[in-house]
């Protein structure tokens, strides 16, 4: 098992053959859709995939990741720190026939032709999946600014606009 960074594009063909696992950590720096999605990256990627064949014999990526990223909140629209942890299961397929071969359980990722994939691409594409469609703070932890209520002033006698109508009809 190896314990280093994880390398951005590996024959997965291979590994699946021999059956490697990786314990390693992406820089969230070169993960640049990752980056435009979030407001900031606090943690590194920390990775744990093993590429292995199933009982009904399919080329598979599992795995699991996680890191910490910062969003906006949907709430009080302040910085909220989220931790993202996920476990994934892929299928790796040279086409879209073999995909549809697939079960149910398995998402599809296509391999190269000569058995490349891009591994970053991949873990980056399952922390996206993972993010929330609406951050927000714990109940508690969030600030709500709401803005002060306008002072009620009765005293003015503002226009009706209704008055021309009125006017109109007196005619």
């Amino acid at each position: 098992m190896a314990e280093a960074r994880l390398p951005k594009r590996v024959d997965a063909v291979k590994l699946v053959e021999v059956n490697q696992r990786f314990q390693a950590k992406i820089d969230t720096e070169s993960l640049t859709r990752l980056r435009e999605a979030v407001e900031d990256c606090e943690a590194i990627v920390e990775c744990d995939i093993e590429f292995m064949r199933d009982q009904e014999g399919h080329r598979v990526i599992q795995g699991s990741f996680s890191t910490r990223v910062s969003m906006v909140c949907q709430r009080c629209l302040g910085l909220v720190a989220i931790p993202i942890n996920s476990h994934f299961e892929l299928g790796l397929v040279f086409d879209d026939e073999q995909a549809k071969q697939l079960p149910r359980r398995l998402e599809p990722v296509e391999i190269e032709f000569e058995g490349l994939l891009d591994l970053w691409g991949v873990i980056e594409d399952e922390i996206l999946l993972s993010l929330p469609s609406f951050p927000t703070h714990a109940v508690n932890e969030c600030h709500i600014k709401q803005p002060e209520p306008e002072t009620n002033n009765t005293d003015i006698k503002r226009p009706n606009p209704f008055d021309v109508l009125a006017k109109l009809k007196q005619k």
